[in-house]
């Protein structure tokens, strides 16, 4: 890769990823909008195109001096799923008709494990034959993405990521969970069996990403049967450990070398806390991470997944355990 579009720069799996971009001597065109927060991004090396992913008029330009499209941006939460649906899907499919225009040779959109869903009963762990069954409007908004990517396979090289729960330093949800963890000792968990995690740390995401734009299987356009569903699908995931929500929190504690109590709340009370706080962003022309939507996903029986073939097919090998990680992570937000 020597010319590399990438929408979500600003993020945060995006600053990570073109800064290993950028070292590797890469020339990035980071699509980014005019109120992003730049200052973390590296100084040399990059190009911000200001514009917006449902506005292909916007980046159009930029498209024609690159050779790989890799798709970050999206929306985790809105105030209603036809924002979702807007951002999440339908932008998909503007960015994909421009990126043909522009004789693009490979996109790898990075979408999201909720758009598979939990592992289907009694399985005990999802892998990509599995037929897609998301829970939440999110889910359903990055599968739409994924088929809008889908129907445009024919023409276009396409890989599509699906990572787990991505964890490290530079993200504001963790954030928020490690101060509660560290400042109040307090880990508050919806539900009295909270569902497995599967993890993934950011610096293996980026791994996986571009080893999946270097040589990632393709999406195929008239795929039916499971078997050529999952072609061009890879999860991301550290599956060799599966801990449940509740077992992060005291992870978190143990890695901070404190105490943490966890305090489960009844499901109703979760959503009712959820509706609260989405009325109260609603009023004030926000929106809410905490809502009614990931209290459906932080409720199912099991988010694990399995992540053999990235390694089958790419040479994935997240090999630094969790335990290992979180130390740094933690101290990356409290000191």
């Amino acid at each position: 890769m020597e010319n590399v579009f990438v929408t979500g720069g600003s993020g945060f799996i995006g600053k990570h990823l073109i800064k290993r971009l950028v070292a590797g001597g890469a020339t990035c065109h980071c699509l980014v909008r005019e109120t992003s927060d730049t200052r973390s991004l590296p100084e040399s090396g990059i190009t911000l195109v200001h514009g917006s992913i449902d506005r292909p008029e916007t980046y159009a330009d930029a498209l024609a001096n690159c050779d790989t499209v890799i798709h970050l941006a999206g929306l985790t939460h809105a105030n209603n799923a036809n924002e979702l649906y807007r951002i999440n899907a339908d932008a998909c499919g503007q960015l994909a008709d421009a990126c043909i225009a522009a004789s693009v040779k490979r996109i790898v959109y990075v979408s999201s494990l909720a758009a598979a869903g939990p592992p289907p009963k009694p399985k005990a762990v999802r892998d990509e034959t599995d037929a897609d069954e998301p829970v939440s409007d999110y889910g359903r908004s990055k599968l739409a993405g994924e088929m809008q990517f889908r129907k445009r396979a024919g023409k276009l090289a396409i890989t599509v990521i699906r990572p787990a729960v991505v964890y490290g330093p530079g993200d504001q949800k963790i954030a928020q969970l490690i101060s509660s963890v560290v400042q109040w000792h307090l880990h508050l968990v919806v539900g009295f069996r909270t569902p497995k995690l599967s993890l993934i740390h950011v610096d293996d995401l980026v791994s996986l990403v571009l080893s999946a734009a270097s040589g990632g299987e393709l999406l195929e356009a008239d795929a039916i049967e499971p078997a050529a569903l999952s072609k061009g699908i890879y999860f991301a995931c550290d599956d060799s450990e599966f801990v449940t929500y509740s077992e992060f929190g005291r992870r978190i504690a143990k890695a901070a070398n404190t105490r943490v109590l966890v305090w489960p709340i009844w499901k109703i009370t979760g959503y009712t806390i959820a509706w609260v706080a989405e009325t109260i962003a609603a009023a004030r022309g926000k929106t809410s991470f905490l809502n009614r939507d990931k209290i459906r996903e932080a409720t199912v029986w099991s988010w694990a997944c399995s992540s053999q073939k990235a390694r089958d097919q790419l040479g994935f090998r997240p090999d630094t355990p969790l335990d290992s990680r979180l130390p740094a992570v933690v101290t990356s937000y409290i000191k």
